[in-house]
């Protein structure tokens, strides 16, 4: 709990060319998804953004949660960036 509520990690933006390696090392549901559709939501919608990566990912496992062989396309991805709110 502390170090979610006292420290503050500034994490650089992404390079648009680390987008695909970068969210595959950090969760399994990207592994398989097409590069290009990463890089096309990165300058679409989380710019280089971390923290906006973690939403996207936590909303593409919660819809995998509700239907677990649904893959991660295109279309998987734009639904979860839709259920991001105003500010990410």
């Amino acid at each position: 709990m502390r170090s979610r509520v006292l420290t503050w990690h500034q994490v650089s933006r992404l390079d648009t060319e680390d987008v695909p390696r970068t969210l595959g090392l950090f969760h399994p549901v990207w592994e398989d998804a097409d590069p290009a559709d990463l890089v096309r939501t990165d300058e679409q919608t989380a710019r280089g953004n971390f923290r906006t990566w973690a939403k996207i990912t936590s909303h593409v496992c919660a819809a995998r949660g509700r239907d677990p062989g649904a893959g991660v396309d295109r279309d998987a991805i734009d639904k979860a960036c839709a259920r991001l709110g105003p500010y990410s």
